[in-house]
């Protein structure tokens, strides 16, 4: 009982929310260009750079060995780090909160 009127208290109060902004929204989208038009650039830009990018790999003559271990060796440097500086967080957290 006490959740459906929590809940209808909720909606009515996004509601509210959402006609208040609409002016607002509508501003926006009034003055501000339409941005389709960039996200086709960028698009066009990745399907260029995935076209030309099987190009280079073939014109560099690497073997496919070697480019699964450039590969692998810039995934194990970009994503340690990360991990570590986790595991530390959630150390730092864990001696926090422990009573």
């Amino acid at each position: 009982m006490i959740n459906a009127l929590l809940m209808g208290i909720m909606n009515l109060i996004m509601g509210l929310v959402g006609v208040l902004l609409k002016p607002i929204d509508l501003l926006i989208s009034a003055a501000l260009p339409d941005l389709s038009s960039a996200f086709s650039a960028i698009g066009s830009m990745f399907a260029l750079i995935s076209n030309v990018l099987g190009f280079i790999v073939d014109m560099t003559g690497l073997s496919s060995e070697a480019i699964s271990l450039i590969v692998l060796y810039y995934t194990f440097k970009l994503t340690v780090p990360v991990t570590v500086s986790a595991v530390k967080q959630a150390i730092k957290w864990y001696d926090k909160l422990k009573p």
